[in-house]
């Protein structure tokens, strides 16, 4: 590949610490996409002694880094504004943003399959890297300067999805994932009460 050819990429890739989630750190600042991409790939080299499924890890780091690269080009959305028809408008921008992506490297394939495999979730690296992606968005919640604002987006929408036994079965292929989001969520249903005088209970079906 032209060496002209990774300066585009790098300066692609540049963008995704410019593009900012709806989390909030311990700072009260937003969240960068390229830090959360960061946080998995720290999450998953921690996790790693403690899984039971073998994984190829080599694999999980590049899909933790490549996954939500294409939001350089086509930015994030929040969950809550994902109506159906805006995700499809956001799948078929990202899909977009992804051919260009390769073909700034190439038409490299190999790039393209880690893209297609994080879709497709079928394989034990996609499975635990998007559950890490999930986990990231509890670590968040459990560090923020103030939880107020999660609130404040459709009727508490984002605390009765993190409190559903739904969203906390999602974990249930590993252990070790189990475990950390369960006292992730304590921590975080403590701050939640203490805080906010919510009681989380309302929010578990």
């Amino acid at each position: 590949m032209p060496v002209d050819k990774i300066v585009d990429f790098l300066q692609i890739a540049e963008k995704l610490e410019c593009e900012y989630r709806l989390t909030r750190m311990s700072d009260g600042q937003q969240q960068s996409v390229a830090s959360h991409s960061w946080n998995m790939a720290l999450m998953a080299m921690i996790v790693r002694p403690y899984l039971t499924v073998p994984v190829n890890m080599e694999r999980v780091y590049e899909l933790c880094l490549l996954h939500d690269l294409p939001e350089a080009i086509a930015h994030d959305v929040p969950l809550h504004e994902q109506t159906p028809d805006v995700k499809l408008q956001k799948h078929v921008q990202e899909m977009s943003a992804i051919e260009r992506i390769v073909s700034v490297l190439g038409n490299n394939n190999d790039v393209r399959a880690c893209f297609a495999e994080y879709e497709a979730r079928t394989t034990p690296e996609a499975q635990l890297v998007k559950a890490l992606d999930v986990l990231d968005t509890g670590v968040q919640h459990m560090c923020a300067k103030d939880l107020a604002y999660v609130g404040e987006y459709d009727n508490n929408f984002y605390w009765k999805m993190f409190f559903s036994d739904e969203f906390i079965r999602f974990f249930d292929f590993e252990p070790v994932l189990r475990a950390v989001m369960e006292i992730i969520r304590r921590k975080v249903a403590e701050r939640l009460k203490q805080e906010l005088a919510i009681d989380v209970q309302e929010f578990i079906k």
